[in-house]
């Protein structure tokens, strides 16, 4: 099987088990009382930005594992997701935060991709990224949208 087509199973269970959350918050915002779903958000908004955060560290690591793979791309990408994170934590307004979640999510969906077919990520994210970031990206959509309507 072609190193580009075949993800790993740990990768799919660690790639897609931290979406999980993003998308119960997302229900949990629609499904529970106000004052539950509002415990929910904040929750998926810390949650998100540590996962945002994760990835980042990720690329960076396959920059320092792999010497073929672009210093200068894995740096500004990390850098780029962790800020996009920590944005998110110290922002006053939940709306706000989930609005850059949401954009460093399918950035990351985006540019992990890119990066994969350039070598500069494993390979298999140029298949794995795109639908597992955009899972997640879809749970912060649902927060906001629920802030947004009240």
């Amino acid at each position: 099987m072609d190193q580009r087509t075949h993800i790993p199973k740990d990768s799919i269970i660690f790639g897609y088990g931290p979406m999980i959350p993003l998308i119960a918050a997302g229900i949990g915002a629609w499904a529970l009382p106000a004052v539950w779903g509002m415990l929910v958000v904040r929750l998926a908004i810390v949650w998100g930005a540590l996962i945002l955060s994760f990835i980042g560290g990720v690329r960076r690591g396959f920059g320092f594992a792999t010497p073929r793979a672009s210093t200068a791309i894995e740096i500004a990408a990390a850098v780029a997701y962790v800020t996009i994170a920590g944005l998110a934590l110290v922002v006053p307004f939940a709306p706000t935060a989930l609005a850059l979640l949401a954009v460093g999510y399918a950035l990351a969906a985006l540019l992990d991709r890119r990066a994969a077919l350039a070598g500069n990520a494993p390979a298999h994210f140029a298949r794995l990224r795109p639908p597992q970031l955009l899972l997640g990206c879809a749970g912060l959509a649902a927060c906001w949208a629920r802030l947004m309507i009240g």
